[in-house]
């Protein structure tokens, strides 16, 4: 039996979002471990461990979040850079109205959350509603509550673009813990608006 030998492919370089927390390890929230155990949890496997590479190294280029979803170039082997998406499963309309309507009726939740705090209820608020905060959510076999895509040839989903892309957002969650929240589509604005 023959085995395929297939060249190493090292990344172009790149000098874009780099990872600070990830390489130190220190200083980390319970928020941010919470994260990193939800991606672990996933079963990435090698892929975590390239990705958190990529993340390291810089290769992301670009991040746009919009809610959520995530838009993302990463520089890879290839002279074209990918692009990866992830979108992140919301409440719907009903449960998105009682999670607001029970973070705004608990002022010191809301005002540690100003603070670039994040209080326990809050993961037990979402958790009441069927949802978690983190990703990681299973919704079946193989399938998670967060969904990612990559214009990289890798026929595993995430692959490390996209492992690299999640372990940035879960660095932004760890200094700014609100994208949690504006990752399942409740923004501090809709929270701070006084009806």
């Amino acid at each position: 039996m023959s085995k395929k030998r297939y060249p190493v492919r090292i990344p172009r370089s790149a000098s874009g979002i780099r990872a600070q927390a990830l390489r130190s390890g220190a200083g980390r929230s319970w928020w941010a471990k919470r994260w990193l155990a939800a991606l672990e949890a996933m079963g990435l496997g090698g892929r975590f461990s390239r990705g958190r590479n990529y993340a390291i190294s810089g290769q992301v280029v670009s991040l746009r979040l919009e809610g959520p979803h995530v838009e993302a170039t990463v520089v890879g082997s290839r002279p074209e850079p990918y692009t990866v998406t992830v979108d992140f499963r919301e409440p719907d309309e009903a449960a998105h109205a009682r999670i607001v309507a029970r973070l705004k009726g608990e002022p010191m939740l809301l005002a540690r959350l100003l603070t670039d705090d994040l209080p326990l209820e809050v993961e037990a608020i979402f958790r009441d509603e069927g949802f978690v905060l983190f990703p990681g959510g299973k919704l079946g076999p193989r399938r998670y509550d967060v969904t990612t895509k990559c214009s990289c040839p890798d026929y595993a989903n995430p692959c490390k673009h996209s492992a690299a892309v999640l372990l940035l957002l879960g660095e932004e969650a760890s200094w700014r813990p609100s994208t949690l929240l504006e990752l399942r589509g409740i923004t501090m604005e809709e929270l701070c608006d006084e009806d």
